[in-house]
């Protein structure tokens, strides 16, 4: 407790001014891969709000506490930037018949964090539906609730039993101020049971991903890679088509196939092939140069229920980056312009259009092409999705 209130010293996260306090909940942990939660919470916090970024994904357990407390960040993590905070909250890991009373002393223990933590938050962004049982305590202190659905959240893997997690889903809706979505097909879904409902896809940091179009900088580990690469960066997780990848690599040897993010699923198909190159999990920071070392850009995503719902980053950013881009045949993607991205229909209709992605650096129009992604881009940067965002919870 000694150790809550020095930290709670640090902290002035009251009203007083026209910045808001926004509290984001989200199972995204914070320092893994830049997502949706991260950009918008980083790009708020530069506005001048004041922002608290709570991790809600953490299960109270010996070793996680021992490896915090040893960095001294048990509970609430330094300011990573100005008017940013992150707090952790521990869900207690019981199961089955005692799985009510996780849900009740971790609302407990978030209600003992704000308190001593004098966080007195204007409005809440919140990611999960199954963090639904904080908004007791939300509700109690009059904080006003917005649900960011970004997933089609009953429909992940290993999902034990969809119909809990769709009626959470419903009653977070129903008790939300407002609802933003990350795609049309959750737009369709949610306004129906909150009308309040506006959808803001994802977006990019564009001036970063830029900086691939004319990065001259070499990137050690790809000096041996012959081109051309065509290239894939984020987690590859069992929504990505792994078999299609192998198929691509076996098709076409003379493809140097580069996988950038870590490896969560199917590494023991990817690893038989020779021109597969997994690099790993790397900082967000190198990404540009990784990106600008790319002939082609990938979107290998199954077609399922989850990825029907879902809006890439990675699209915008490959394409700020001035790359083409081959997908499949995601809503999302497909009500981009045409001439901005592939789309294969099936396995082999995407390994042609990777044949043509390849192929159409050698056109005479290619610049006017690049240059078209990059505009493209560039007006669906995260400072506009941003604006959108502040202006609903301000409204709110």
């Amino acid at each position: 407790m000694h150790h809550m209130i020095v930290l709670a010293k640090q902290l002035d996260l009251t009203s007083g001014d026209h910045a808001m306090n926004v509290l984001v909940l989200t199972s995204m942990p914070w320092g893994i891969l830049r997502q949706r939660p991260q950009h918008i919470s980083v790009g708020l916090a530069r506005r001048g709000h004041r922002i608290v970024y709570c991790q809600t994904s953490l299960e109270l357990r010996p070793s996680v506490l021992v490896s915090l407390r040893r960095e001294d960040q048990l509970f609430l993590i330094r300011e990573t930037v100005k008017d940013l905070h992150i707090m952790n909250l521990f869900i207690f890991p019981f199961r089955g018949r005692l799985e009510h009373q996780s849900e009740r002393l971790g609302s407990m223990l978030f209600k003992t964090l704000l308190k001593v933590f004098n966080i007195k938050p204007d409005i809440a962004l919140l990611y999960n539906p199954q963090d639904i049982f904080l908004l007791d305590v939300l509700e109690q202190m009059n904080v006003k609730v917005v649900y960011d659905c970004v997933d089609e959240h009953s429909a992940f893997p290993g999902i034990s039993d969809a119909s809990k997690i769709l009626e959470a889903e419903r009653k977070l809706l129903v008790r939300s101020s407002g609802v933003i979505t990350v795609s049309k097909r959750l737009y369709e879904k949610c306004s129906k049971i909150n009308p309040n409902c506006v959808y803001i896809p994802n977006g990019v940091d564009f001036e970063y991903f830029k900086k691939a179009t004319t990065s001259r900088r070499k990137v050690q580990e790809l000096e041996n890679l012959k081109h051309p690469i065509i290239g894939f960066v984020g987690a590859i997780w069992d929504w990505i088509d792994v078999d299609l990848i192998c198929e691509l690599a076996k098709s076409h040897a003379d493809y140097s196939i580069l996988l950038v993010g870590p490896m969560y699923f199917g590494s023991d198909k990817l690893n038989k092939y020779s021109n597969i190159f997994a690099v790993g999990h790397k900082e967000y920071a190198s990404l540009p140069w990784y990106l600008s070392c790319m002939d082609v850009c990938l979107i290998p995503f199954k077609i399922n229920e989850l990825t029907l719902a879902s809006n890439p980053i990675k699209l915008y950013e490959y394409l700020a980056a001035g790359k083409p881009v081959v997908s499949t045949a995601l809503p999302e993607v497909c009500n981009i312009p045409s001439e901005l991205v592939y789309i294969g229909k099936e396995d082999e209709d995407f390994i042609r259009k990777v044949e043509d992605a390849v192929n159409e650096t050698k056109k005479p129009q290619n610049e006017a092409i690049v240059a078209q992604r990059v505009n493209f881009a560039k007006s669906n940067s995260w400072e506009r999705r941003i604006d959108a965002v502040e202006k609903l919870l301000r409204n709110i």
